[in-house]
């Protein structure tokens, strides 16, 4: 809320803003959210296992990998995609 009151005073743009906190109100950001379909969400905790494996070795073997997997298939920009996780289980059924 704070970031939107910033860019509405450096571009001029009125709205619904606190000036004395500095921030846009409760409202706009409901229906900004409205607008453009997003939702706030909590953040989870990170499991042990999974903050053990994000470590130095296994991003550079990531990356190293991606980059191979680039060089050798030669996918178009067009043909690659960020995969969002956030309805994936990683729960055994």
């Amino acid at each position: 809320m704070k970031v939107a009151f910033e860019y509405a005073d450096v571009t001029g743009v009125a709205g619904r803003f606190n000036n004395e906190r500095k921030a846009a109100d409760k409202d706009w950001l409901k229906s900004f959210c409205k607008w453009y379909n997003l939702s706030v969400r909590n953040p989870e905790q990170c499991s042990v296992v999974r903050a053990m494996g994000f470590n130095k070795v296994q991003v550079t073997w990531f990356y190293n990998n991606l980059k191979s997997c680039c060089l050798e298939k030669k996918f178009p920009a067009h043909r690659k995609f960020n995969m969002d996780e956030t309805v994936i289980s990683t729960v055994p059924h």
